[in-house]
């Protein structure tokens, strides 16, 4: 039999209501990857040259909710500002992830510490980002999904012997380096891992309960059906990418190159918290 990776299946689903019909923040196919308040309302967000951009508050918590509207298991690899939100390491696609059901979603609320509690997601200085205490801010400000659909029951092959129905080992998981196919060339060195840069990032915030189980699944391939991305940050720095927010024009910010080349999978356990962290 196929090795299946073990996945993440939450009870926080819940935690956002149903929304009356609205647009869409970061859709591909039938996926689609939503940052939320506390209150399971969408947080405002704007098209611009075809990426999604979130409008963040300093302080403001948030949860990021994928959805699967198609009519098969999937699982769900989230990063947060370039880290993975199960264990903490830099994301990529051999992550284990959460498990959604056909047109089901979930609501992630935190980086996870064990299979019963989380540390919130809040945005935060860049200074104070999980990122930037981890020592790499250079991906601060984005946040995607990778989308794997579970494989389907095969029936059994007559005459084959155990050896011929074994597949390779390691044949769920995605090569090592994986990384968004469209991916820009990193920041110069000088740049990575700023954390006086203005703007927003994502804390590694208070503890607080949110259980999961692990249960089997096994990925239909190793590449993921969908990216999912989408960019926040506040309104001074989205003013600065480009984005009309209210109305009344754009101006200059400096770390818009970077957040623009920002990529929630640049490499292919729980969340180690950053150095001085206390639950609250």
């Amino acid at each position: 039999m196929p090795p299946r990776a073990l996945v993440l299946a939450a009870a926080v689903a819940a935690l956002a209501p149903p929304l009356a019909a609205s647009a869409d923040q970061g859709r591909q196919g039938p996926y689609t990857i939503e940052l939320l308040d506390e209150a399971g309302r969408l947080l405002p967000a704007f098209e611009h040259r075809g990426r999604t951009y979130v409008l963040g508050t300093l302080g403001q918590r948030y949860l990021v909710r994928v959805r699967n509207d198609s009519g098969r298991r999937v699982e769900v690899v989230v990063s947060v500002d370039g880290r993975d939100v199960v264990d903490g390491e830099p994301a990529g696609w051999d992550k284990r992830g959460y498990l959604v059901e056909p047109h089901g979603e979930v609501a992630i609320d935190g980086y996870r510490l064990s299979t019963e509690t989380v540390a919130a997601f809040r945005f935060s200085s860049v200074a104070h980002s999980y990122a930037a205490r981890l020592g790499d801010a250079r991906d601060v400000g984005v946040i995607g999904a990778a989308i794997f659909p579970e494989r389907a029951p095969r029936p059994p092959r007559p005459c084959a012997s155990s050896r011929e129905r074994m597949a390779p080992e390691g044949a769920a998981k995605a090569g090592p380096g994986a990384a968004s196919e469209d991916a820009a060339p990193a920041p110069p060195a000088a740049a990575l891992g700023r954390a006086e840069r203005p703007g927003l990032g994502t804390e590694f915030a208070e503890q607080h309960d949110s259980r999961v189980e692990q249960v089997a699944f096994e990925r239909a391939r190793a590449r993921p059906d969908a990216l999912l991305t989408v960019r926040y940050d506040d309104r001074d720095g989205l003013l600065g990418l480009g984005v009309d927010v209210d109305g009344r024009g754009r101006q200059a910010r400096d770390d818009a190159w970077l957040r623009e080349r920002a990529n929630p999978f640049r490499q292919d356990g729980f969340a180690a918290p950053p150095p001085g962290w206390h639950s609250r």
